[in-house]
């Protein structure tokens, strides 16, 4: 992986319709990329070719973010399209995403269509029964865990397919994977009391 290829990648999203096709390891080359550059910039000597290294390593990153955001939005389109499997070459986070979004826009419709044609006596009581049980655990099939947020966190989607806006002092149920995420990188601790739910 090099600059020029996030180029030709991040050219290929913004200039097509169609989600295009990542190798598996995607991931794995930006990060040893990325690695290559951080070691490059601590042992340069050289004050000038130093700036050069943190330039490039922040063009990466952003080249990085903007592929990324990018292939979310097509993802998002075509999981609330009705698309009933999961296009090629996405990356198991990406399907995770695809899964979550198409789950609680079928579950959406469900719910608007009940609405719109109402309802048996009885049935919304049961409904609702399940809807507490389906809460215990998000769309993508993990226990939930509840966090107290440390610091603002810049709007990010779930792997559950939701869209999360959390600022400081939040107290917010998230899927285990991202209660995990954002506890590691420490803007985010397990909520006092709580041992998740699932």
């Amino acid at each position: 992986m090099d600059i020029e290829k996030l180029w030709e990648i991040l050219y290929k999203e913004r200039n097509t319709a169609s989600l295009q096709e990542l190798p598996e390891t995607f991931c794995d080359e930006v990060r040893e990329y990325i690695k290559k550059l951080e070691d490059e910039k601590r042992e340069v000597v050289d004050v000038r070719r130093r700036e050069l290294v943190e330039d490039e390593i922040r063009n990466v990153r952003m080249k990085v973010e903007d592929i990324i955001k990018r292939r979310i939005g097509k993802i998002v389109k075509l999981a609330s399209s009705g698309m009933k499997t999961a296009p090629k070459g996405m990356l198991e986070e990406e399907e995770k995403i695809f899964t979550g979004v198409k789950s609680h826009v079928e579950e959406g419709k469900e719910r608007i269509f009940a609405l719109l044609l109402g309802e048996k006596e009885g049935e919304r009581e049961e409904k609702s029964e399940k809807e507490v049980e389906k809460a215990r655990t998000s769309s993508s099939g993990e226990e939930l865990h509840i966090v107290r947020v440390l610091e603002d966190i810049p709007t990010f989607m779930g792997i559950d397919g939701r869209i999360y806006k959390v600022k400081k002092e939040d107290v917010i149920m998230l899927p285990k994977t991202n209660a995990e995420i954002l506890c590691k990188r420490r803007v985010a601790v397990r909520f006092e009391g709580a041992k998740g739910v699932g």
